[in-house]
């Protein structure tokens, strides 16, 4: 049983320096990737004319290298005495890919860019979260478990509260190549910052990975629920700024605000869910989180104002902090001992939902128009809905 170390109160554990440096560290990672990805799709659509199959096609290619490279990551990193080095080397990546985005002749370098630098850069996340786990499992007593790991995650949507408006304010403000690479000298301060500052764990505090189960039935059906959610997720993120400017006559501007109002309202509901997570099974609040997805597409789908999109963002508020912020502690507790691997899979399915939602972007919006996407977002929900339920009859988290 994880307890606080000599001298420190579990209180102390939560809230103390090591804690605040995880959790304003974490906004900081968070919120580089949030100044960059939701500008991307105007950047593609507007600097070099693509049509919506590049746009998906961009997505869908950084995505996939992503995956390929997070997990050969995770594997190694749970063998290192500390993650801090990881950390930094992807943080600096970052730092070029933004300058090549700034820099770039044409689409197929920005398109080399993603595929590489920008790809390894995110393999960032799942190390920052596989050291708060460690971190928690070490000082906090079980049962603050999920509700740090919900107060780690919800300094993400902290991030996104701020980040996305500022990203279209500097686009239109100074332009493409001068906001990335503004963004790209942030990346570099922050990667410093991040290995000076974050706590490190002894090694002897962590399970050995070497003993601990495989994957099995549940982290697949888990991980086929939350890829199509999250792949509902990035195709409403990627065709927001699309559809608040073709359908509903709003400024670009307002996508970013419609991001961070819903960023906003996930902070408590993150915080709600991880106090609930102690009294309720995690499985059930997920499946309420993924029931308010189906009925927040459903009303985007047919929305024609945009105060009725600043209305719908307490729905994805909903989805989102149940989702996002106890996903991470569903998939470590599947895998016990392997914390880099199993915040991996977690943030792999992450990404897998960026494959679907850039092929939908690329083939429904493409050919049935960017409102009628929202339809396919509400199937995918609803299948994903009964895979949560198929889940329930295999599992007892």
């Amino acid at each position: 049983m994880a307890s606080s170390p000599p001298g420190m109160s579990s209180r102390n554990a939560l809230f103390g320096p090591q804690a605040l440096a995880i959790y304003s560290l974490t906004a900081l990672l968070g919120g580089m990737y949030a100044l960059v990805a939701p500008t991307l799709t105007l950047y593609l659509a507007e600097q070099f004319g693509m049509r919506p199959l590049a746009v998906g096609g961009f997505f869908v290619g950084t995505a996939l290298a992503n995956i390929v490279y997070s997990q050969a990551i995770a594997r190694w990193s749970d063998r290192l005495q500390q993650r801090h080095g990881l950390i930094l080397t992807g943080m600096s990546l970052g730092a070029l890919a933004c300058a090549a985005f700034a820099l770039a002749p044409n689409y197929w370098t920005v398109l080399l860019a993603g595929l590489t630098l920008f790809s390894i850069s995110n393999a960032v996340l799942p190390q920052i979260f596989a050291l708060s786990r460690e971190y928690a499992d070490h000082c906090l007593p079980p049962h603050q478990t999920t509700l740090f790991n919900s107060a780690v995650r919800a300094c993400i949507a902290m991030a996104w509260v701020a980040a996305p408006p500022a990203g279209f304010f500097l686009q239109s403000w100074i332009g493409f190549e001068r906001q990335y690479l503004t963004v790209g000298a942030a990346y570099a301060v922050i990667g410093v910052l991040a290995f000076i500052a974050l706590p490190r764990i002894p090694k002897k505090a962590r399970a050995a990975p070497a003993g601990a189960a495989s994957p099995g039935k549940e982290i697949i059906l888990a991980m086929a629920a939350f890829a199509l959610l999250f792949g509902a997720n990035q195709a409403y993120v990627l065709a927001l700024p699309l559809l608040v400017t073709r359908e509903l006559d709003g400024a670009a501007q307002t996508a970013g605000w419609l991001m961070g109002t819903a960023a906003g309202l996930e902070i408590p509901i993150m915080l709600l869910a991880g106090w609930l997570a102690a009294r309720l099974r995690l499985l059930l609040i997920i499946r309420f989180g993924c029931a308010a997805a189906v009925v927040l597409y459903l009303c985007v789908w047919q929305a024609n104002a945009v105060w009725q999109m600043f209305a719908l963002q307490i729905l994805n508020a909903i989805f989102v902090g149940c989702l996002g912020g106890l996903g991470i502690t569903f998939f470590q507790n599947m895998l016990p001992g392997r914390t880099g691997v199993a915040s991996t899979l977690f943030t792999n399915t992450n990404q897998l939902g960026n494959i679907f939602g850039a092929l939908m972007i690329a083939l429904v919006a493409d050919l049935f128009g960017y409102r009628n996407l929202y339809a396919a977002n509400m199937l995918a929900a609803l299948l994903a809905f009964s895979l949560l339920f198929w889940l329930d009859r295999n599992s007892k988290t």
